[in-house]
């Protein structure tokens, strides 16, 4: 057997179906730490039925599947196949591949197949069993398992040889008989306690038998009797019925008609009541009419008073509009001489702006003319002007130059200053970035001392954090140990219950009686006296004995319950029962207990706690029975009493009134009572458990609570680390900026003292400058004097000529202002005109406006003066229709009058015919009483056929025998019922019962017999198992410790190693021992060697096991990972020493391994979070060191 390949599709990095095959030899799959894999190791003991997601890395098993990256969508689902080569039929399948998958699905749903069938988990581990193979074998060995091997206690590294020495498959069917055996046990202890009830059930139920069958025969007899004298009775009372019934019907008839003949008459009364009314009604109406005549006459008067104002109002209006009109008359006459006015204005205008039009004309004539002569003159006086002209340039020119001097000269001495006061502000800075670079450096000390204060928080947080983690596993398992104690509580207690609540132990007409109460179908039952009473534990066996049978008397209401409950009882033939009413049974107390005496506990009913409305029945049940503490004591009591009353010992024993002994064994916890207490018992203890599981649960809840807290509190502590050491290094950049700035401040200070010594050579030489410029346009100046003293006389002549030029220019502006000024006069002038006609024409306007409104106001006179006639002439005509209402009134007062009368002697005509119905009436209703009365005890006799015994009168009336002499009948009746009664208390379902409970005796007793004989084989089986595994593990045990000593001296070169048992006498129990001393070396304890050291005595052992008992395959997880490079040699050589009968799939990183492998595969992960597969020559190579995250 080998494996061919290993398919994995959506598992954890591996997105897309890969296929790995796999050859015999070493394979080797390596790639860069974080390619994914060691994934292929984890897909290997997941479908092998690994169920720990933290063996698989993971946080829940969900995190197996694909969870997606940025470019690529999560897997819906994992699936991993290993199909092993099965030729040899080493695993126990008729096929030659063998084809294993494991699914799940992101909803939780998982299936396992083998070859493509369904199938369970355990189905799985068991085809893997003892074969080296599966989750717990040694075919997967990671590095933390190595580890284990060594580091473990030495009675946890069991598994490996357990595997090895192949007694797994023998310790599971070890482990699931035991299983077994203790459930046969449990069986056999149930079996028994239900056949000591049911042995303490058959001897009464076969007497109860027999009294049922003797009271079903007299019952029989009985029941016959009973219905030939109710058949005949009915007979006798259906002929009484008959005649009555005519009777009746001839009554009915006449009272029919009376009751006829009275209806129509009140039909009468009521005709001329309603007529009557009615006039009365309209009588009222006619009123209401005159009174709202009247009233509308008063509200004319009102008008016609407000229409004479309105006109009076009107005319006020038409006065105003006249004196309007009159006032607009005046106002256009005003406007008509205004108009007048501006016309003559307007032709004034006219005449002086011809006038100033003339004046115009001279005066531009005579300014041309000096005009000529100024400008020829002017001419002359240039030429002499260009001359000067170059003097006032070139004294332009050194005027510039001064200037510019000047200006240079001021330049520099401005630069200067500011180099002077840049020099200062330069020198302010460096100040100032020293001062700054003294307060970040005492910031970041502050933050480094902070963030050294929050590193100890950090550590003291963690240390708090391991605490509650500690805490919280206790109390988890405080809460688990609590949980499964209250499961087992509620189990037993609901066994009980189902016990109790299917009245398991009651009589078959206790039952029924009981199941009739929680339908409905009886009231008023209390329940049983065992349900009604609580006793003490130590008392229980000792009230039972005393109760006896009483514990199954059935509590009532009264003596109509008791009775409603036989009948019941007889109806459904279920049996007889003891009813105890509450209103009857009134019993009392012994009024002599023995007190003092050796041996006396109490008297039974002073042990019984109940309800006080019960207190009077517990009297009469116990009140008068003796408790002792023992059947000694008892009979000591006994004797000195006369044995006048009973006596029960706390074990059960009874010494009876009269002195005759019952006793013998009882089982505990076989009584109603007992299990009642021990129902309570058992809600008191799920009671306290659950407060306690509230507790621990809550205990538990506050710790994680707490543990949470602390892990946020150290979230927000490392939030805060994170942040100062931000702060430091920003601090550090700050620090840095302000060194660099103050830096080139001092660079800058340098460079302008350079620049203020240049600039103060410069203010030098310009000043030198200046000094001759100025000389220079003295020079100038003095040629400028005497040229212009010579243009002086030119000028003035020129002057004059201008002068007389302006007069007749500021002349002429001055008319030609005049000009406007006119013409601006002119259009006002002419705009008042045209504003004048608009306003004339407009009063004309407004006139006709309010002629109109005139006209509107006297037509509107005229409409109010139609109006008052309008109104008088109405209320004259009201006055007529008030004559003629009151007319009308009168004649329906008299129509009243007469109906009201000829109403009240209908009604007495009614009287009297009500009468008569009445008398008839009473007459009918005697005869009903009777008939009623005679149906009644008709009804009663039917039902008596119904009840007691299930017969419709038809049915009764086919088999029925007419009874001649009914005294004779009814005294064979009493005499029937008689010897009934004396047969006492029947159970019917007794025969039912009896034969039910002994069916199911012989079952059980089968049952217990074939649970005895299974727990036989079953302990044999276990110790046949037991000797097997110790022989088989000491065999294997003794060649892995011979091969390890070989295996060891050959890896580490010399030196010695030894396993040993730590408890000889215990082979299937014991530790596993390691001692092992390297060449050179002596070793107290495996700790003491070096990590690498562990890992190769762990290979050590690993290698012994392969070669007493290989594996098929086997995955090594880089086992080799702590070893130094020349050992990894040695261990990758030595492999190659079980290629023969072991498949090697190696996960490795180290060069010695991959040079050893004949296969690789190599896994990268060129897309982050996402896993590919090449296969590669052995020459090949791969980056290991590309850090990438699984």
């Amino acid at each position: 057997m080998y494996l061919r390949s290993l398919e994995l599709q959506g598992f954890k990095s591996f997105p897309d179906k890969i296929k790995l095959e796999f050859n015999k030899g070493i394979s080797a799959v390596v790639g860069p730490n974080g390619s994914g894999k060691s994934n292929i190791g984890d897909a290997m003991r997941w479908v092998m039925g690994e169920q720990s997601s933290k063996t698989l890395r993971g946080g829940k098993m969900e995190d197996v599947i694909f969870h997606g990256t940025k470019n690529r969508p999560a897997a819906g689902f994992a699936q991993v196949t290993l199909n092993i080569d099965n030729t040899d039929r080493a695993l126990d399948m008729d096929t030659d591949l063998v084809s294993v998958s494991r699914k799940l699905y992101r909803n939780g749903d998982s299936e396992y197949l083998i070859n493509g069938k369904n199938v369970r988990l355990k189905d799985v581990l068991e085809l893997f069993m003892d074969t080296g193979l599966g989750r717990d074998g040694y075919s997967i060995i990671g590095q933390g398992r190595i580890a284990d091997i060594v580091s473990s206690k030495s009675t946890e590294r069991r598994e490996i040889f357990e595997e090895a020495a192949g007694i797994s498959k023998f310790r599971y069917k070890k482990e699931e008989a035991e299983r077994k055996l203790k459930a046969a046990e449990d069986n056999i202890a149930r079996l028994r306690d239900i056949l000591s009830e049911l042995e303490s059930r058959i001897g009464p139920l076969e007497k109860q038998c027999e009294k049922a069958k003797k009271f079903n025969e007299l019952y029989g007899r009985k029941s016959k009797l009973e219905i030939d004298v109710w058949v005949t009775q009915m007979k006798q009372i259906d002929r009484t019925l008959s005649e009555n019934k005519e009777k009746a019907e001839l009554l009915a008839q006449q009272y029919e008609q009376a009751s006829k003949e009275a209806e129509e008459l009140s039909d009468k009364v009521d005709l001329c009541r309603e007529q009557s009314s009615e006039r009365s009604v309209l009588i009222d109406e006619l009123k209401a009419k005159i009174h709202q005549i009247e009233l509308n006459n008063s509200q004319a008067d009102a008008a016609v008073a407000v229409i004479e104002n309105d006109i009076k109002h009107l005319k006020e209006q038409i006065s105003t509009l006249e004196f309007q009109i009159d006032e607009s008359e005046g106002s256009k006459y005003l406007l008509e001489c205004e108009l007048k006015e501006k016309n003559n204005d307007l032709a004034s205008l006219d005449e002086a702006q011809k006038k100033l039009e003339k004046d115009i004309a001279d005066t531009e004539s005579k300014f041309s003319e000096i005009k000529d002569k100024s400008e020829d003159f002017d001419r002359s006086i240039s030429e002499s002007n260009s001359a000067l002209s170059g003097l006032y340039i070139k004294k332009s020119e050194l005027a510039y130059k001064l200037e510019s001097a000047k200006n240079s000269f001021s330049d520099v001495q401005e630069s200067l200053a500011s180099a002077v006061e840049d020099g200062r502000d330069i020198e302010g800075k460096c100040d100032l970035a020293a001062k700054e670079l003294k307060t970040l450096s005492a910031q970041r000390e502050k933050a480094a001392e902070q963030e050294g204060e929050l590193k100890n928080r950090l550590a003291g947080l963690n240390k708090l954090l391991e605490n509650k983690k500690s805490k919280l596993a206790s109390a988890e398992s405080l809460y688990d140990d609590n949980n499964d104690k209250l499961q087992q509580a509620k189990q037993k207690l609901k066994i009980l219950q189902d016990l109790e609540n299917s009245m398991e132990g009651f009589g078959y007409s206790v039952k029924h009686i009981l199941t009739a109460s929680k339908q409905g179908r009886i009231s008023g039952v209390h329940g049983t006296v065992s349900r009604l009473i609580k006793v003490d534990p130590e008392h229980t066996v000792a009230i039972e004995t005393a109760l006896g049978s009483a514990l199954q008397f059935i509590v009532v209401e009264n003596e109509d319950i008791a009775k409603r409950g036989i009948r019941l009882l007889k109806d459904a033939r279920a049996g007889r029962a003891t009813f105890l009413p509450l209103t009857t049974v009134k019993g009392s107390r012994s009024k002599n207990p023995p007190e003092g005496e050796e041996g006396y506990v109490a008297m039974a009913s002073e042990l019984v706690e109940c309800d006080s409305a019960y207190r009077g029945i517990i009297d009469d049940l116990l009140g008068k029975i003796c408790i002792a503490e023992d059947l000694d004591s008892a009979n000591d009591i006994a004797r000195r009493h006369g044995f006048g009353f009973k006596i029960v010992t706390l074990d059960g024993q009874v010494i009876n009134a009269g002195g005759s002994f019952t006793g013998g064994s009882t089982t505990k916890n076989s009584g109603i009572l007992s299990r009642r207490n021990e129902i309570e018992k058992l809600e008191k203890t799920v009671e306290k458990l659950s407060e306690e599981f509230k507790k621990l649960k809550d205990d538990r809840e506050r710790l994680i609570q707490e543990t949470a807290k602390f892990a946020a509190d150290i979230d927000g502590s490392k939030d805060q680390l994170a942040e100062v050491s931000k702060q430091l290094m920003k601090l550090d950049l700050d620090i840095t900026r302000v060194k660099d700035y103050e830096k080139g401040c001092r660079e800058k200070h340098d460079a302008l003292n350079a620049e203020a010594e240049r600039l103060s050579m410069r203010v030098t030489l310009l000043t030198k400058e200046i000094d001759e410029l100025n000389a220079l346009a003295a020079e100038n100046d003095k040629a400028i004097v005497e040229g212009e003293a010579d243009m002086q006389t030119s000028q003035n002549e020129l002057d004059e000529m201008k002068a007389k030029r302006e007069e007749l220019s500021e002349k002429l502006s001055a008319l030609r202002m005049d000009q406007i000024e006119l013409s601006k006069d002119r259009e006002a002038c002419a705009a008042s005109i045209e504003r004048l006609n608009e306003s004339i024409n407009s009063s004309s306007s407004d006139k006709t406006k309010l002629l109109s409104q005139i006209e509107e106001k006297k037509a509107g006179i005229e409409e109010k003066k139609k109006d008052i006639e309008r109104i008088r002439a109405e209320a004259a005509d009201s006055v007529k229709v008030i004559d003629g209402i009151r007319k009308e009134i009168s004649t329906a007062q008299r129509e009243h009058s007469e109906l009201s009368d000829k109403a009240e002697l209908l009604h007495q005509e009614e009287k009297a015919k009500l009468g008569e119905k009445e008398k008839l009436s009473n007459e009918i209703n005697r005869l009903e009483e009777r008939i009623k009365s005679a149906t009644a005890e008709y009804d009663k006799l039917a039902d008596k056929l119904w009840t007691d015994h299930e017969l419709t009168v038809s049915e009764a009336e086919k088999d029925c025998e007419p009874v001649e002499n009914m005294p004779q009948a009814n005294k064979e009746l009493a005499e029937l019922r008689a010897k009934i009664n004396a047969l006492g208390s029947v159970n019917l379902g007794a025969i039912e019962e009896y034969a039910q409970v002994s069916e199911r005796y012989e079952f059980l007793k089968g049952q217990l017999g074939d649970v005895t004989k299974s727990k036989s084989e079953l302990e044999t089986m276990i110790g046949e198992l037991t000797e097997t595994m110790k022989e088989m593990f000491v065999t294997t045990f003794e060649k892995i410790n011979k091969n390890f000593k070989q295996v060891f001296t050959e890896l580490f070169g010399g030196g010695h190693g030894e396993l040993e048992l730590s408890d000889p006498d215990d082979v299937l129990e014991c530790g596993i021992e390691i001692k092992v001393e390297p060449p050179g070396k002596i070793v107290k304890n495996l700790l003491s060697l070096s990590g690498g050291e562990q890992a190769f005595v762990a290979v050590c052992i690993y290698f012994s096991i392969l070669k007493i008992s290989p594996s098929p395959f086997c995955l090594l997880d880089e086992i080799e990972a702590a070893l130094d490079e020349s050992n990894v040699v040695k261990y990758a050589q030595y492999l190659h020493r079980f290629t023969d009968t072991t498949q090697f799939i190696a996960i490795t990183h180290r060069r010695g391994t991959m040079e050893e492998a004949d296969v690789l595969y190599g896994v990268t992960m060129q897309d982050k979070g996402i896993s590919k597969l090449l296969k590669m020559d052995p020459g090949d190579t791969i980056d290991l060191e590309t850090p990438k995250k699984e």
